[in-house]
Parts: C-alpha cells; structure tokens; sequence
C-alpha cells in the first residue's frame, strides 16, 4: 500500500510547476544543507526574478535609459 501511496503522489507531483517543485526543495534542504543550501536558494530566487515580466521591463528601462515602471506589479511586505 505504501508504495501505490508514493507512486500516486509521484504523479500528482509531476503535474505541477517544475520552478515551484524546485524552490519548494530548495527551501526545505536550505536549513539542513547550512550556508551551500542557502546559497542554492539564493541562486534559485535570483533565476526565478530574472524570468518575470517584473525583472524583463527593468532591463528594458536600463537598456532604454529610463525610470522603470513598475507600478503594475503588486508590492508585498
């Protein structure tokens, strides 16, 4: 029983985003795997920012030489 419970569990997981899979483990092993596990997930972060619509339209300003605009993106605490 057990392992249909994992096998079904191993399906479920592959239908689901592999960045948020991946940050999810990298933020669970970053306790245990010390300052490399944190510098994994630092890295992991920093990718992720660089693939948004957020980080896109700031390299476009740069590249333009203008103030970004990034009003349209909501502010979290």
């Amino acid at each position: 029983q057990l392992e249909d419970t994992v096998v079904e569990w191993c399906k479920i997981m592959q239908q689901r985003s592999p960045l948020a899979l991946r940050m999810i483990k990298r933020c669970l092993n970053a306790e245990l795997d010390g300052q490399h596990g944190l510098m994994q997930l630092a890295g992991d972060a920093t990718l992720m920012y660089y693939l948004t619509e957020e980080a896109q339209e700031g390299k476009r300003a740069f590249l333009e030489k203008r103030a970004p605009d990034f009003k349209q993106y909501p502010k979290f605490p």
